[in-house]
Order: C-alpha cells, then sequence, then structure tokens
C-alpha cells in the first residue's frame, strides 16, 4: 500500500476518529450529546473516505477509474443517510422520524457497491461498452429499490408495524451485504498480491457492515443507543473504506487467464437481468398466498408489481437494443475483417508467384550472362589476331556488338523485375541477381 501525502493525512485524521469515538462511547451515558457525537462520527469518516477515494481518480484507467467514481458515489449517497439521520436527531428532538428515506438511501448506497463491483476493474478488458454497464447498473438498483418497497415499506406506510419493517429491512439489507462479501471474497482468493489485499479489505468492511446492522436494527438488540459500542463495527467499516482507498496508486488492471471472460460475464448479467424480471411476478404470487398481509398491503404490493413489470421491462427492451446494435457493428466488423483478410490473401499470393517469377529471371540472367560474357571475350581475342582477314574482323566486331546489345537486354529485364514487377516489400536488390 502507497498512499499519497494528503490520503496518509486523511488516514491520520480517520484514525483519530476512530480512537476518539471509542473512548467517548465507552464512557459516556446515553444523551442528546452523546447522539450527536454518534451521528456526527461516521459522517465525518465517510467524508474522508470520499476525500481518499477522489486522490486516485487522477491516476486510474479508464475501468479503474469508473470503478473508483461508482464507489465513491455509494460512499456519497451513504453520506446523505448519515446526514439524513443528524438532522431529524438535531430538529426534532422527541419526535420519532420516519426511518424510509435514510434507510433507503442506504441501501441504495450498497447498489452502488455491487454495481462497482461488477465492472471488474481487476481486469484490463473489463467494461468495453460501460452504456450497457450503466443499465445493468440501473436493473440492479431498481431491482433492489422493489425488494425494499414491496416488503418493508408497507409495514410503515399503511399499518405502522415498526418490529416488522426493522426485520425486512435487516433481511434485505443482511442478503445484499452477504452478497458483496461473498463476491469480493471469491475476487480476493483469485488475484494477485496488491488487489488481494485490496478486496480483503473490503470483505472485512462489509463484514463489519452487516454486523453493524444486525446490531443497530434486530430485535436482539434491546439496548441500543446512538453514539455507544454497538456503532464501533459500523465505524471500523468506514475506517476501512478509507484505508481500502490507498491502495490506488498500485492497483492496476491485468489481463485475463481465462479466454473471453468478459464475454461470459456479460452472459450472465444477460442472464440475471432475465431472473429479475422473472422474480417479479413470482413475487406477487408469494404475496398472494400469505395469509398474515392486510389487503390493503397485498393491493399495494400487486399495483408495485405491474408498474416494476413495466419499467423493468422497458430497460430490458433498451438493453437488448443496445446489445442488438453492438452485434450489428461486431458482425460489420467481422465481415470487413474477413474481406480484407481475403485481399491480404491475394496479395500475398501475387507476392508467391512474384517472388517465383524473379526467381526465374535471376536464374536464366544468370545462366545467359555467363556464355555471353564467354562469347565476349572470345570475340575480343578473336578481333586482336594480327592474321584475321578485314572481313573476319568486321565480323568479330559484329559480334561483340550484338553481345552487348544481349547484355543491356539481360539488365533491362533484371531492371524490370526488381524495380516494377515485385511489391516493395518483395524487390530482389540487382546485385542478389547477378
Amino acid at each position: 500500500m502507497k498512499c499519497t501525502p494528503r490520503q496518509r493525512i486523511y488516514l491520520a485524521i480517520a484514525s483519530f476518529v476512530i480512537l476518539y469515538d471509542v473512548v467517548v462511547a465507552s464512557i459516556a451515558k446515553p444523551s442528546f450529546a452523546l447522539t450527536m457525537n454518534g451521528d456526527a462520527v461516521p459522517c465525518i469518516l465517510l467524508f474522508l473516505a470520499i476525500l481518499t477515494i477522489r486522490e486516485n481518480l487522477p491516476t486510474s484507467a479508464r475501468v479503474l477509474s469508473a470503478f473508483w467514481r461508482v464507489f465513491g458515489l455509494g460512499l456519497v449517497v451513504m453520506l446523505f443517510s448519515q446526514a439524513f439521520w443528524f438532522y431529524f436527531d438535531w430538529r426534532r428532538l422527541t419526535t420519532a422520524p420516519s426511518p424510509l428515506p435514510g434507510d433507503a438511501l442506504f441501501l441504495v448506497a450498497h447498489v452502488f457497491f455491487l454495481s462497482a463491483l461488477a465492472m471488474r476493474p481487476h481486469s484490463a478488458s473489463s467494461g468495453p461498452d460501460l452504456r450497457i454497464r450503466g443499465l445493468d447498473f440501473t436493473l440492479l438498483s431498481l431491482w433492489w429499490l422493489f425488494l425494499y418497497v414491496f416488503f418493508a415499506v408497507p409495514w410503515l406506510a399503511f399499518v405502522s408495524d415498526l418490529d416488522r419493517y426493522n426485520l425486512d429491512y435487516t433481511i434485505i439489507v443482511t442478503l445484499e451485504s452477504l452478497l458483496i462479501i461473498a463476491a469480493f471474497a471469491i475476487f480476493a482468493l483469485r488475484k494477485p498480491a496488491a488487489w488481494r489485499r485490496f478486496y480483503l479489505f473490503l470483505t472485512a468492511a462489509f463484514f463489519l457492515f452487516a454486523v453493524g446492522n444486525l446490531l443497530m436494527n434486530t430485535w436482539l438488540i434491546k439496548s441500543y443507543y446512538p453514539g455507544g459500542l454497538y456503532d464501533v463495527p459500523f465505524l471500523l467499516a468506514l475506517y476501512l473504506f478509507t484505508l481500502s482507498g490507498c491502495f490506488g496508486s498500485v492497483l492496476q488492471p491485468q489481463q485475463d487467464t481465462l479466454v473471453n471472460r468478459e464475454l461470459l460475464v456479460n452472459v450472465w448479467i444477460a442472464r440475471f437481468a432475465m431472473l429479475v424480471l422473472l422474480s417479479l411476478p413470482l413475487t406477487a404470487l408469494w404475496s398472494l398466498q400469505s395469509q398474515r398481509v392486510p389487503p390493503v398491503i397485498e393491493i399495494f404490493r400487486l399495483r408495485l408489481v405491474f408498474a416494476s413489470m413495466c419499467v423493468l421491462g422497458g430497460l430490458i427492451y433498451w438493453k437488448l437494443s443496445l446489445l442488438t446494435r453492438e452485434l450489428v457493428r461486431l458482425v460489420t466488423l467481422t465481415r470487413g475483417s474477413i474481406e480484407h483478410l481475403k485481399t491480404v490473401q491475394q496479395q500475398v499470393s501475387h507476392s508467391e508467384k512474384f517472388v517465383a517469377l524473379g526467381r526465374l529471371a535471376a536464374g536464366a540472367a544468370h545462366e545467359i550472362s555467363n556464355p555471353l560474357t564467354a562469347i565476349l571475350g572470345y570475340s575480343e581475342l578473336l578481333a586482336d589476331v594480327p592474321s584475321l582477314s578485314p572481313q573476319d574482323r568486321s565480323h568479330a566486331q559484329e559480334i561483340r556488338e550484338q553481345v552487348h546489345r544481349a547484355q543491356a537486354a539481360v539488365a533491362s529485364l533484371r531492371g524490370n523485375m526488381t524495380a516494377n514487377s515485385l511489391p516493395p516489400s518483395l524487390r530482389v536488390d540487382k546485385n542478389t541477381l547477378s
């Protein structure tokens, strides 16, 4: 882990805040001041984690930068969730606030973390089309929100059963946290050292998230109060987020060892999208079979299912449209590649023929040049004989002229073959043909 100077400062402040909160939670008694302190500390730690992650954006590659942005947005949404509770505890000292806005934001923050994980930032081949990944993120977000509104919200909106609401909300958030923990743990077991440590830190953070959520929301702990020791696991998880952000300078995407892994991931994401849509009517059927649900909640859930099916169905249709366009683009690209390959094959075939022709010309020129040189030499010797008659000397001179013409023709043939006939990459130097 290699922190930047600013990240060291943020980490030091976060460490001090954690120690301060543990000391205060250990010695202070439940009070308004302790509640304000318990609401303020998570906001401070989340703000420090966001600043730490922000330092990684300028030095990260495309997919890794998108991962940090989505993960940071999850922390921002969680910061708004904690600020919601701070506001209500500060302005409404005696009125119990509705937990719906804060809990919904907390749930959406986990969806951001899942979406960042689905980008697979450790893979250099991940995320070729971030539009489709963004659409997958929208589907995932709406599905988790559907589960929250379907199971938990009606118990506060219609019958004011806070215990049943807390139970359903805790189950949904716990399942979401367990899914994230399992995914990070699998990545931690399969990746190199730097990525392994990074994923292990995040695994521990979300495990503490799940523990802290159970301590704060389950009916098993009746002595919970804001700012107490039961908040420590949640605060440690936020501290681990700041610590994990310091890995940004040593994390680099790497090539996958499995061929076409990105294609397999996209196939599984598409299957999950189909399962999301199929789960809606199945959830409605389950609700109709339940005998302990008031009629007003049943009607609300049925309307919610029909509305969700329309929205999610439209998003899936949009995704299929994007995938169809991508498929057409890939088919067009493949067709162009095949045509180009055929052209290259024809050029290679012609080049091989030119090479063979060049070798033939070189051999023929060599075989012709040797006898011509001999004839030229003998004609010159013959012309130098003193007893040769003028007519024979004239014939010898004619022989030399004809030999020079033949040599010029051979030289011209060699020049044409090397300079004009062959492709530039396959032309043979004149000196190699002689």
